[in-house]
């Protein structure tokens, strides 16, 4: 139904077909509702996990126990680590780790334009019930990420076609080239730097990567 309603033109929908927000649907402190919450844009679900899509990618990170996830996302460019739900970053050496991936990821990707963060201190709200507080606290990834890869701010707030993706192809070959190296540099030298060399250890495992905006 979702993909339905974009494709019918309206390009601002991010919810699923039942109208729940994914990014919304997780466990961790899943249902707070900010001052500015907006229940139409915002909706957590009748209750965690109550989507299959959430349900589904539960499953597989209980399953093969990744060494990283990705979460990518549109609208601006930065590299967010958690926390999502509170403004402030976890304590410790996973935490030290994701901070010097993400400013190399900066250097050598973003040009050391993107913003680089908490997603709860950086981007200027919180959100609860996300993907990577609950890939972090609960299934214990030790390196957990969002990534914002692009976004036009001098589009309107109604053209959300152009506020989110590329719209020549010059820059969708740019943007899609660029970030597909970065995901994959981060993927691999996050789990180089959490479990020691995979190659001669064990099996490289990779974490999904949610595309969601």
């Amino acid at each position: 139904m979702a993909c339905k309603l974009v494709e019918a033109g309206d390009l601002c929908e991010r919810r699923n077909g039942r109208g729940v927000d994914l990014n919304r649907n997780w466990s961790v402190d899943w249902g707070k509702k900010e001052k500015d919450y907006d229940p139409y844009e915002e909706n957590p679900g009748t209750a965690p996990f109550s989507e299959p899509e959430t349900q589904i990618m539960r499953k597989l990170a209980i399953s093969f126990n990744p060494h990283v996830w990705v979460n990518v996302h549109s609208g601006m460019e930065a590299l967010f680590m958690p926390y999502d739900h509170k403004n402030i970053t976890p304590d410790g050496l996973p935490s030290h780790q994701m901070k010097l991936l993400l400013e190399e990821v900066n250097h050598l990707h973003c040009q050391n334009r993107c913003m680089i963060g908490s997603g709860g201190v950086s981007v200027g709200y919180l959100a609860h019930g996300t993907a990577t507080d609950y890939m972090y606290d609960i299934a214990r990834v030790p390196m957990a990420f969002t990534f914002e890869i692009y976004g036009d701010g001098t589009a309107s707030s109604k053209d959300c076609f152009k506020m989110f993706n590329p719209t020549d192809l010059t820059t969708f070959n740019r943007v899609l080239n660029n970030w597909s190296a970065c995901i994959l540099h981060n993927l691999q030298v996050g789990a180089v730097s959490t479990r020691g060399d995979p190659f001669k250890s064990h099996s490289l495992q990779l974490g999904q990567v949610g595309i969601h905006r």
